[in-house]
């Protein structure tokens, strides 16, 4: 990932001192209100076919505690379908990337709610702290308290673990292996992830010419290889073969450690890290979605 290349430099040629990568690693973005369907500068641009209205969505208002000192940060997500059936229906958690807010990746959102048919599953994105209309600054415990805030919420409405599918991209997929590996009261139904970092160590590894170790250069870990050993849940990886971002070698030692024995791959021919929905093509994608949670 560019910023590591670019934080390991600066403190080659500038500073004596042990630096954290915490702000570089969660630029998140704020807004003062949500536009959804009608923000006009969203990460992918999908077809007209799949666009939904405000009628098919909430905004969400929920807390989320940080362990620690028991400080609580108001959160805003977006539900996409009924509130009221969740817990007859099959939920998929998404949980976006780095920097931008639930308007970036509305579209993104939109094809999930498109799997199978429009609305045919629910849709549950969250901003995480400091992102968007969210409270705080983003971490990475605050992640994945985030992450259980969100899940809380899904509970707290009806969702049952045989009929939830939490769904990672990038950033969001931290949380997502983290709690899939380590929430023992709640586990999903399967867990999909696009273009993961495998470890802050595997990035500094391949980023630098000298053997450091990851804790020199900063406080993160994200150690994805090594908690995806103890999920045991379908696993759908997709990662694009052109990933200038987070190199597809990430993603191949996650699926290699993966603890189960039901996974699938899609290596996606020159997509680049946020591409994926667009060179698989959409129709492939949003059915290649479908065939793994049916199958």
């Amino acid at each position: 990932m560019k910023f590591a290349i670019i934080a390991f430099a600066t403190l080659m040629l500038f500073s004596c001192k042990k630096m954290t990568l915490d702000s570089l690693a969660f630029p998140s973005e704020t807004v003062d209100s949500y536009l959804f369907e009608g923000f006009a500068d969203g990460e992918i641009e999908i077809p007209a076919s799949y666009n939904l209205t405000a009628a098919d969505r909430t905004l969400i208002e929920f807390m989320s505690t940080d362990a620690e000192t028991g400080d609580q940060y108001k959160l805003y997500g977006v539900y996409i379908g009924n509130i009221a059936t969740i817990a007859t229906d099959t939920v998929i958690l998404y949980l976006h990337g780095q920097s931008k807010h639930m308007d970036y990746y509305w579209s993104r959102a939109t094809l999930l709610a498109n799997v199978g048919g429009k609305l045919n599953y629910g849709v549950f994105m969250i901003d995480y702290r400091g992102y968007g209309m969210s409270e705080g600054k983003s971490t990475e415990q605050g992640l994945y308290e985030d992450a259980d805030a969100a899940i809380n919420w899904l509970i707290a409405h009806g969702a049952t673990q045989n009929k939830t599918i939490y769904y990672g991209f990038s950033l969001g997929a931290i949380p997502t292996i983290d709690r899939a590996a380590y929430r023992t009261d709640f586990k999903p139904n399967r867990i999909i992830i696009e273009s993961p970092l495998a470890s802050v160590q595997n990035l500094v590894d391949n980023s630098t010419l000298m053997n450091v170790n990851a804790d020199f250069v900063t406080d993160l870990s994200f150690e994805n290889s090594e908690k995806i050993k103890l999920i045991t849940c379908p696993l759908l990886w997709i990662h694009g073969k052109e990933d200038s971002y987070v190199d597809i070698q990430n993603g191949e030692l996650i699926f290699a450690n993966y603890g189960g024995t039901n996974k699938t791959a899609y290596r996606v021919d020159g997509s680049d890290h946020a591409e994926v929905p667009v060179k698989m093509g959409y129709t492939t994608y949003v059915a290649n979605v479908l065939n793994y949670i049916r199958n």
